[in-house]
């Protein structure tokens, strides 16, 4: 009998570290489908209906400006400790909850970070370089796309409304 009860209690502790190690193996894939910054546009590339060449000229771009992008961001993300950048994507869930948008809601993930002013001021740098960066690389896939493709994607062509 006693050997019964070890051989259980040994497949439910095996059973209980397999659930364990399976749930942090999850988390990490989330993060890294995250980790891509180019992966919005790739998604709203994908419900187009692309031509080969448009297809071959947008993979061009993606492989000359998608390295750039990525280096922007994660110049961005060392920029920050582990608990600014979770400060930071806290205060930014629950400004998008609350319904708060651009600069309001920016303002409120800068003041969770509580950068140091060197930190701010490489921050700053970095996050103008990979909107640099981004920027180049929407215009220049927009330049592949007619204007129907670009207003479906959301990419270029039009012009950001402003409050007043």
């Amino acid at each position: 009998m006693k050997n019964v009860t070890r051989l259980f209690f040994a497949i439910g502790l095996v059973a209980l570290i397999g659930v364990a190690f399976g749930a942090q193996e999850q988390k990490k894939g989330k993060k890294g489908a995250k980790g891509d910054p180019t992966a919005g546009v790739k998604a709203k590339l994908e419900s187009l209906d692309l031509s080969a060449e448009q297809k071959e000229k947008i993979e061009k771009i993606f492989a000359d400006q998608g390295a750039k992008v990525k280096a922007a961001a994660e110049k961005v993300a060392a920029s920050l400790t582990n608990e600014q950048r979770k400060a930071r994507g806290e205060a930014q869930k629950s400004a998008k909850a609350a319904g708060k948008k651009g600069k309001e809601a920016n303002d409120e993930a800068l003041a969770a970070m509580k950068l140091t002013d060197d930190q701010k001021k490489a921050f700053d740098e970095a996050n103008k370089a990979q909107q640099e960066a981004s920027q180049a690389l929407n215009k220049a896939i927009s330049e592949v796309l007619t204007p129907e493709q670009r207003e479906k994607a959301g990419l270029g062509g039009g012009k950001k409304k402003k409050d007043k």
